[in-house]
């Protein structure tokens, strides 16, 4: 009588709480699909300007992204700064070129575009679970990551081969249900990108191997999600555990 052979069962609706979390979920990742191209279009469309240009998008992902938790401040200040120092040393080595040469070879709103390119994952993702701290292993694949890309910046051929093996170690560390989200999300995210910035002549590679990019873009942006999720999430949100109790979202 109460098998699953029960049609009472089988025809059973979804309680209405599930029906309007699914709905909010729905609604928060077509909220970021649309932010992204809105995005984009500021960037290619608004005439450049060293101090307009970051203002106007700091202000769009400010009302994009209302309300912030504490940790999501935190963590898009992070990624603004380490993709900072990360893109200086691959820029300065010839990895690449912009077209807008601001400040340290790189426009004005570079570094904020990181910081908007992870806390999107993070919504757009919306893991129920994140993980409440940083592993040792994380740290060793965020090294292993950087160092790849400062060493092996000006060869092209190179760069391939280590963040395959790189990448690589990160999925064999890394390879829950989530982490396979983010870093197919962000490769979605980075084919996007990447098409995007070249074809608008907003960056060019020395060597592309199709459609104007190379490879290794593709190992960049699956580690961008990989490391996303296992040490700038978890390190942000610590951070907030640490010094605030009462905010750990």
């Amino acid at each position: 009588m109460y098998g699953i052979n029960n049609p009472k069962i089988l025809c059973t609706p979804f309680p209405p709480q599930y029906n309007r979390h699914m709905n909010k979920i729905e609604g928060q990742k077509l909220k970021i699909l649309i932010g992204f191209v809105l995005t984009l279009l500021i960037i290619h469309f608004v005439p450049h300007d060293i101090v307009l240009s970051p203002a106007i998008l700091l202000v769009f992902w400010t009302i994009l992204f209302w309300p912030w938790h504490t940790s999501e401040r935190i963590m898009f200040a992070i990624a603004a700064v380490f993709f900072f120092a990360q893109n200086y040393s691959v820029l300065a080595m010839g990895g690449f070129t912009f077209k807008h040469q601001d400040f340290f070879l790189m426009p004005s709103y570079e570094p904020f575009l990181w910081g908007f390119y992870f806390l999107s994952l993070k919504r757009f993702i919306d893991d129920p679970a994140p993980l409440p701290r940083v592993e040792k292993k994380a740290i060793f694949g965020l090294i292993l990551t950087a160092a790849c890309f400062s060493i092996f910046a000006n060869n092209s051929t190179l760069l391939l081969y280590g963040t395959v093996v790189s990448t690589g170690i990160l999925f064999y560390m890394f390879h829950q249900r989530y982490d396979l989200q983010y870093a197919l999300t962000a490769l979605g995210l980075g084919f996007i990108v990447e098409i995007f910035g070249v074809q608008t002549g907003l960056w060019t590679y020395p060597k592309p191997d199709m459609l104007g990019i190379p490879f290794w873009f593709a190992t960049m942006w699956c580690s961008v999600g990989l490391l996303g999720r296992r040490f700038l999430i978890p390190l942000a949100i610590s951070i907030i555990n640490k010094f605030d109790k009462t905010d750990k979202s």
